[in-house]
């Protein structure tokens, strides 16, 4: 359910298959604490640092709280998807009937993060990065005390964070679909390749200088101040 740090040797990677990508995670996230911020079943939260297919320094984050990967991680077998619709996500690992939008939404939270880690570098907030993360899981392993015993626990903030963000894709899809959903991948372990184990990433990449509309990037932009002032007025409270 968490990044864990360790000092394996690197893994062999079995065959590779056309689809696969070699990931190796390599960096932990800086921010280390549980969804209510404190010191206590604490997971590490927000972007990992990996090198994909020979490519360092990338940037990713985990969405699947019920597996673990060790850091680092030696290098695994991955298969990569897009977000976008039905097609792109066939090598995915949260499937069922609210697949497209579960992946969109997780998408909306990833931009989202991106754009305040990158905009607020080392003063981001760690309980902001905290909240995304769980958000995030929230989506794909939720808890339930008789379904999902074992799912992650959110807090208020989390909560409204993906409600938002679910509002986005239902109310905004064109927009995202031509400037958001293209600069996000998934990374999902291959079943065959050996890292079976190891979480599902996710990755928003940098668009093309000028790709994005002006007016999606200044709607994520506002969604996402409006739900942090939201959130600093309810840890004031």
């Amino acid at each position: 359910m968490r990044l864990q740090l360790t000092t394996l040797a690197l893994l062999s990677v079995a065959a590779c298959h056309a689809s696969d990508i070699v990931l190796a995670a390599t960096g932990l996230p800086s921010t280390l604490e549980n969804g209510n911020y404190g010191s206590s079943d604490e997971t590490y939260n927000g972007f990992a640092i990996a090198t994909i297919a020979g490519t360092p320094g990338q940037w990713i984050i985990c969405d699947d709280y019920s597996h673990d990967t060790p850091v680092p991680s030696g290098n695994m077998l991955y298969e990569a998807s897009s977000v976008g619709g039905s097609g792109s996500l066939a090598n995915v690992r949260f499937t069922g009937s609210n697949e497209v939008q579960n992946y969109d939404e997780a998408a909306v939270l990833v931009w989202e993060l991106y754009e305040y880690v990158e905009a607020t570098g080392s003063k981001a907030s760690a309980n902001t990065i905290t909240d995304y993360q769980y958000a995030l899981w929230n989506i794909f392993d939720p808890y339930s005390a008789s379904a999902n015993p074992s799912g992650v626990q959110v807090n208020a903030n989390q909560l409204a964070l993906q409600s938002e963000a679910l509002n986005l894709v239902k109310t905004q899809g064109a927009a995202l679909s031509s400037a958001v959903y293209p600069n996000v991948r998934i990374y999902t372990p291959d079943p065959n390749g050996g890292s079976n184990g190891s979480q599902e990433f996710m990755q928003a990449v940098a668009p093309e200088p000028g790709t994005l509309p002006l007016a999606v990037g200044a709607m994520l932009v506002a969604a996402g101040l409006a739900m942090r002032r939201e959130m600093r007025k309810r840890r004031a409270a």
